[in-house]
């Protein structure tokens, strides 16, 4: 482990501190979007754009303004198509580019409504996209237009294999058809295969691959289940990216503890989500892996949005001084800034994580 002794610029803080450097503070910023548009719009106020580049901008003057060193990016594919009304809501129909098709009700989340496929037959003749529709001009604006440590996020198998078909569905079918699901494991690793590649060309700083495994209580499934069927599918992807010499990250929510030993041996670097209340306390985690995961995370989501900025304030700089020293430690919301999250207390998170100093 070393010291360093000058200020940083955001990606040489976040490299320093995936070497086990201890950095000039400890990095800090979201996966992916990372932060809800209400809260872009409500910390940049008059300055939030409407028109034009807008998207790009108002999320570049929102890490200025926060003082953050990520920039969460993906390989895009096409935007998603309306194709009709939901019969019960009346909310707009629309379909991705994997083939499903989704609604967003009133005052819920996102909602599957035609899946990839109704029965395991229909599953293992599906194909799916081809990698020409995706799109890596983002990730190349981010690297060459900042000095943020430019992280891109993409699925495997596993999460997104529930997400295309339903969790019943999937939860049954790895009972009832395990062969078919190990070949749909494999052909949605193989499209984010593909997409890693492009990251890769397009100079990304890493890959964060985001796959869901558990529960506050533990994992979806039996852990002996994703060893023998699923985590060898994993580690081939993690180990393709990992011989180009690009770090891993890996989201998933959720207690992880069980299989943390399981994502080291798949070659995973970095763990963010790391969600307290899942028994993920990042100090401890640190302490017992810390020589081979480092972690990204561990600010309680519900903490931003029912907390007083002063209680952000002290719960930042506790977990900055036990988790920051010998790096290895990249500070975030526990999962992303969702829009119910007080933007004073986002101002007072970023704020702590900018102000202590480590050296």
């Amino acid at each position: 482990m070393g010291l360093i002794f000058r200020a940083m610029n955001s990606r040489e803080r976040v490299f320093a501190s995936l070497k086990r450097q201890t950095p000039d503070r400890v990095p800090v910023g979201e996966i992916g979007g990372g932060y809800a548009e209400d809260i872009v719009q409500a910390i940049l106020g008059a300055d939030y754009r409407t028109e034009g580049d807008a998207y790009f901008q108002n999320h570049l003057n929102l890490r200025k303004r926060l003082g953050a060193d990520l920039a969460g990016a993906r390989v895009y594919g096409p935007d998603v198509e309306v194709t009709g009304v939901h019969p019960e809501w009346g909310t707009d129909l629309f379909s991705d580019y994997w083939g499903a098709t989704y609604t967003q009700p009133p005052d819920a989340t996102v909602q599957l409504v035609t899946p990839i496929a109704t029965t395991p037959e229909e599953l293992d003749a599906w194909e799916p996209p081809d990698l020409d529709i995706f799109d890596d001009t983002m990730i190349r604006r981010w690297k060459t237009e900042t000095d943020l440590f430019v992280l891109t996020i993409m699925n495997a198998g596993f999460d997104l294999g529930y997400e295309l078909i339903g969790f019943e569905n999937f939860m049954m079918w790895t009972v009832m058809a395990p062969d078919i699901m190990r070949g749909y494991y494999k052909k949605l690793i193989d499209v984010n295969r593909g997409l890693a590649k492009k990251a890769i060309a397009a100079d990304t700083d890493a890959i964060l691959i985001a796959d869901d495994l558990a529960f506050n209580t533990g994992t979806f499934v039996d852990p002996g289940y994703l060893r023998s069927d699923y985590f060898p599918l994993l580690k081939e992807f993690v180990q393709e990216i990992k011989a180009t010499g690009m770090p891993v990250f890996f989201h998933s929510d959720g207690d992880l503890r069980t299989i943390i030993p399981d994502l080291i041996d798949c070659g995973i670097d970095v763990l963010q989500s790391c969600d307290p209340n899942a028994n993920m306390d990042i100090p401890t985690l640190k302490n017992e892996y810390g020589d081979h995961l480092a972690f990204m995370g561990n600010i309680d989501v519900d903490l931003l949005a029912h907390g007083s900025p002063a209680e952000v304030s002290r719960q930042t700089e506790k977990l900055i001084r036990a988790a920051g020293p010998g790096g290895g430690f990249i500070l975030s919301a526990a999962n992303v800034v969702a829009k119910y999250c007080k933007p004073e207390n986002v101002l007072a998170m970023y704020a702590k994580a900018n102000e202590v100093k480590l050296v």
